[in-house]
């Protein structure tokens, strides 16, 4: 299988916030496919990646063409997903390998045996791969109950690879930031999130996203909606970190 969709580096700010429902419905569609289907990467790393704490082990590299990738592991392999399809490709020493998996209408028991069969021809032990996440997920498809369907919130999608390629920006002159997968948050640094700065597509508390600075009870936010109408958005980011 071969993947027609493009992945462009997004260098201008993504579409003024919208509050119309329909909008702000699929970007949260587009956002719990991506949770839920970033899971996946979570469960190798945590699986297979060393290091003592989970933490280390499964925070995300997120790349400027909309990558979040693995760390490696056994001999120099890795596990991606790109927005805005959410295809997943293995990586061995950072060359694609052949086989990509398009997740439309495919279960989570199909990713899992076209895991399980990729691992298993790179000749990494399978008894080692685990489901379980040591924290918990929100509406986690599971089963052959349910399929994933990105193409359902293409658009959602697209405004979500927007936001993160501008948010890595943001956050790292080099665009070096990594991905928390059970929030989707975009940090620095892992761990750096409590005291730090970071983005994050939104989540129970905050419909949309949002860039925020400091840790529980002294966080600061920054709305997408409220820089919906400012002719520069970005320079109004760079100010509200700067104030930080």
């Amino acid at each position: 299988m071969t993947s027609s969709v493009e992945f462009p580096t997004h260098s201008i700010w993504p579409a003024p916030w919208s509050s119309h429902s329909d909008d702000k419905e699929m970007f949260a569609v587009a956002r719990e496919q991506t949770l839920n289907l970033i899971q996946w990467l979570a469960r190798i790393a945590n699986s297979y990646v060393a290091g003592d704490l989970p933490e280390d082990r499964m925070a995300l590299n997120f790349r400027a063409d909309g990558a979040f990738v693995t760390k490696t592991f056994d001999r120099d392999i890795a596990l991606e997903m790109r927005l805005p399809g959410l295809e997943m490709q293995f990586q061995e020493a950072g060359k694609l390998a052949a086989h990509i998996l398009d997740p439309e209408e495919r279960s989570p028991a199909e990713v899992e045996a076209w895991i399980l069969v990729e691992l298993l021809h790179r000749g990494v032990d399978r008894d080692k791969f685990s489901k379980s996440l040591p924290y918990t997920i929100k509406n986690l498809i599971t089963g052959d109950a349910e399929d994933y369907s990105p193409r359902a919130c293409a658009a959602g999608l697209r405004q979500l690879l927007s936001w993160f390629c501008v948010a890595s920006s943001v956050l790292s002159n080099d665009g070096n930031v990594v991905c928390l997968p059970q929030t989707l948050m975009l940090v620095e640094v892992p761990g750096r999130q409590i005291l730090g700065t970071g983005f994050s597509p939104g989540d129970a508390e905050f419909d949309e996203p949002y860039f925020f600075m400091g840790g529980s009870g002294k966080r600061r936010v920054l709305k997408a909606s409220e820089l919906a109408n400012d002719a520069d958005p970005a320079a109004a980011v760079a100010q509200f970190i700067k104030r930080g």
